[in-house]
């Protein structure tokens, strides 16, 4: 009778220079989109039971501004930020790899693209680092990255929807994309002109309380409100063109391949046993 130890080695002899396949990738948006909303809804319950915020639409980082929701709310977004950045390469292989580099423009969209939502997503790092009672200013620049970054990158993938219209896909998500595009673009705007006047207005009362503890009483509490609104909508974008992702990634199967150049790490690979990736070598299939 096999025993346990040489049915694992069986096993793994069988896996030997098979690569490792991720069928139906479609998992990845639904897991951010999992992971991104259980991340808010904790970090609001938890702030509003503990009283740390009031229950008046606080501002998204307001809900992670103090211990112990700060640390909820950082793991959350560094979590979200994974998953981000590989749902952005993986919908960057897949254009790549139907594009082939026949189309120029899809090729320089695409590369912009995955730039800018990188630059995006560190921006969402910098957030986590910084909850926004410890330190204001990385905080504000890391958050105003990662909206603007996340609207130009919707932006770019909208138009390289409609560039690869209809030779790989039809126009009904494009039209989609691109009132998500417009949505969240119109929540950013909205956010950038109430958020100034709320706290000017904010700063000229005297409060015993934080911005978070916001009541309607204060100074400039309607437009802190539409401010917080406006940051919630996009936020609610954001997850939404993320979800437009969800039926393309589940028609993909992406492989994962380890080559060994040598039989102990002590020896130099020779030459004749190096196999070269190219931009052509197929990633994703």
């Amino acid at each position: 009778m096999e025993s346990w130890y040489d049915a694992l080695i069986s096993y793994f002899d069988s896996l030997t220079m098979a690569p490792w396949s991720f069928l139906r990738v479609n998992y990845l948006p639904m897991t951010l989109g999992v992971v991104f909303a259980v991340g808010l809804i904790t970090c609001y319950v938890t702030a509003v039971l503990r009283g740390d915020v009031s229950p008046y639409m606080p501002f998204i980082s307001e809900t992670g501004g103090k211990f112990p929701e700060a640390g909820i709310f950082s793991i959350f977004l560094y979590l979200s930020s994974i998953l981000g950045l590989t749902t952005m390469l993986t919908r960057y292989l897949i254009i790549d790899e139907l594009n082939r580099g026949i189309d120029r423009t899809i090729d320089i969209l695409n590369r912009i693209s995955i730039v800018i939502g990188f630059i995006a997503l560190m921006g969402m790092v910098i957030v986590a680092a910084y909850p926004m009672t410890s330190m204001m200013a990385p905080h504000s620049i890391g958050a105003n990255v990662l909206f603007l970054g996340a609207v130009i990158y919707a932006a770019l993938q909208t138009g390289l929807s409609y560039k690869m219209s209809p030779y790989y896909n039809g126009l009904t998500i494009c039209h989609i994309r691109l009132a998500v595009t417009i949505l969240s673009a119109a929540a950013l705007i909205a956010m950038l002109v109430t958020m100034p006047l709320a706290m000017r207005l904010w700063g000229t009362g005297t409060h015993d309380h934080w911005t978070g503890g916001k009541t309607p009483a204060d100074k400039g509490f309607d437009l802190m409100v539409a401010a917080s609104v406006s940051e919630w909508t996009m936020a609610i974008m954001f997850l939404a063109y993320y979800f437009t992702f969800i039926r393309e990634f589940g028609k993909v199967c992406v492989h994962l391949r380890v080559q060994m150049l040598v039989q102990h790490f002590d020896e130099e690979p020779q030459p004749a046993t190096v196999s070269v990736a190219t931009e052509r070598t197929p990633i994703v299939m």
